[in-house]
Order: structure tokens, then sequence, then C-alpha cells
């Protein structure tokens, strides 16, 4: 005959079950009247039927716990805890909970813990930030990494501090404006050259994107003869069509066209 005793020590294998007297209760129904009843087959069967009801405190054991590690709380890692403190007969609290992590714990389950993926984009990104700080702030110290004689060490740190105040995005905006700049000054003056010409490609091409492209003459609206395009010509239009021209080709189009008349 199974007695409530037995059925008490093999829920302490189920901490998420255990010290429930419902959940003792069903398990004692289900194995009344058997020869030799498996205990742990019976809880996990109820436990798989959804018949079972959560411990509460193992509830607010794990509800502190991930209060203070929001990075664990992943269904895989409570698997792990529950193991490793069954293991070791300890109840699922959130002080034991928390002993698993220390360092110096012969215990510790750190290893086979898994982050969210949330924080592990905010360490990937702090990982960033300082790789992107030294970067930036390199010219201020010298070849043993001390802070050069023209700057003052508060100069430095409050660089640092300026640099760690800024939200990552702008962070790294500012870095990949800054190292562009510094391979600029240092590339060879036929690069420099070619770099200039890509973005005023880009530029053209951006602009080209926006306006429509100009035609060889002027129509005036309503006409079907066109004259040539000229500065005389466009500061004797209205107000009114000088901005509808604009709106529709462009300052730098206007101008061009108008120029090449002189040429």
């Amino acid at each position: 005959m199974t007695t409530i005793t037995q059925v008490r020590r093999v829920f302490a294998l189920y901490p998420k079950y255990s010290g429930v007297a419902a959940n003792e209760s069903l398990v004692m129904e289900a194995c009344r009247n058997r020869e030799n009843p498996h205990i742990g087959r019976a809880i996990a069967h109820l436990a798989a039927a959804g018949k079972l009801g959560i411990s509460q405190n193992y509830s607010s054991a794990y509800e502190m716990f991930f209060q203070r590690h929001p990075e664990y709380s992943l269904d895989a890692n409570v698997a792990v805890l529950d193991n490793a403190l069954v293991h070791y007969c300890e109840p699922v609290t959130a002080d034991n909970l928390e002993e698993l992590l220390l360092p110096g714990n012969p215990h510790n389950v750190l290893s086979q813990l898994a982050i969210t993926a949330v924080a592990e984009q905010a360490q990937t990104e702090a990982r960033e930030t300082e790789r992107m700080i030294a970067e930036i702030t390199a010219y201020m110290l010298d070849a043993n990494r001390k802070v050069k004689r023209e700057f003052t060490q508060r100069q430095y740190d409050d660089k640092i501090a300026g640099l760690r105040a800024l939200p990552f995005s702008e962070l790294a905006a500012r870095y990949d404006t800054l190292m562009t700049a510094r391979a600029q000054r240092k590339a060879p003056l036929e690069e420099l050259r070619a770099v200039v010409k890509t973005d005023a490609a880009r530029q053209r091409q951006a602009l080209y994107q926006r306006y429509e492209l100009i035609p060889d003459l002027y129509f005036p609206p309503g006409k079907s003869e066109g004259l040539k395009w000229s500065f005389d010509l466009f500061k004797r239009l209205p107000t009114f069509e000088q901005r509808r021209l604009l709106d529709h080709f462009g300052d730098v189009q206007i101008t061009a066209a108008c120029a090449a008349k002189r040429n």
C-alpha cells in the first residue's frame, strides 16, 4: 500500500509540484489498489496531462530569481537548475538558485545555462562599445597606453565618459565617421580623389532620382514653343513659376542649364 510519506519522498524529485496537498491526493488515488505502483510514473503521467498544480513556493523562488537575473529566464535553464538542486537534495529557493551561479561554488552551473537573445545582444553591444571607445580615444594615448602629455587625465576620462553616455547607435555612427576620416587622411592622393569622385557620383544620382530630368528648353505653361534656358529668362519669370521649376528640376539642374548658354 502506498503511503503519503512515500509519495512526498518521490515528489522531492519533482520540485515544481512538491508540497501541494492536492497533487499528493491525486497521486495517492492513482496508486491506490495497485500492486507495487510506480509513484514517479504516476506523477509524470498526471503532470503531462496538466492535472498537477505548481507549487507556490517554487513559483515565487523562480520569480525572485529571474527578477535578479532576467538574462537566464529560459525554460531550458529551469530544467538545469531544478536538476542541480534535486541532485544535491536542496529545495528550490531563490537563495539556493542564487548559489548555483556563484563562481566559487563547486555546484556552479553557469557553464550549462543559456542567456536570452536580449541579454546576448546587450553583451555584444557592451563589447563593441568598449572596442569602439578604445579605438576612438587611441590618439590620446602613447605607446605605453599612458595619456599623452598634451592631454590631462581628466580630459581623457571625460572623453571616455562622454562616449559611454551615447546610445549605441549614435556611438557606432560616430565611430564609422571618425574611422573613415582617419583612413582618408592616411590614404594616397589618388585614392582620395577616387573617393571624392565616387561620393560626387552618388550625390548626382540621388539628385536626379529626387528631381525630374530638366529638358533642353524651357516651355512656358500652355506653350508648345520652347525657349533657351538663361539666367535672364529665369529672373523674368513670376515667383510662383520659379518655385514650380525649382520643385520639379532642382536648383543644381536649373543653374547648370542656364550656365550652359554662356558656354
